[in-house]
């Protein structure tokens, strides 16, 4: 197992501040985890 430690900054530019998403893991497939993340960060992302 390996411990993944992820963590996303984004800046909202509409509220003037920033926001961290921040993820821990323990996985046998650490790229595979890392890619789903993105994935999820991705779609969550609000484009304004």
């Amino acid at each position: 197992m390996h411990p993944l430690t992820i963590q996303i900054i984004t800046r909202d530019s509409v509220l003037q501040k920033e926001i961290q998403q921040q993820y821990v893991i323990q996985t046998k497939h650490p790229r595979w985890e890392l890619l789903k993340i993105f994935f999820h960060a991705f779609v969550h992302l609000k484009f304004r």
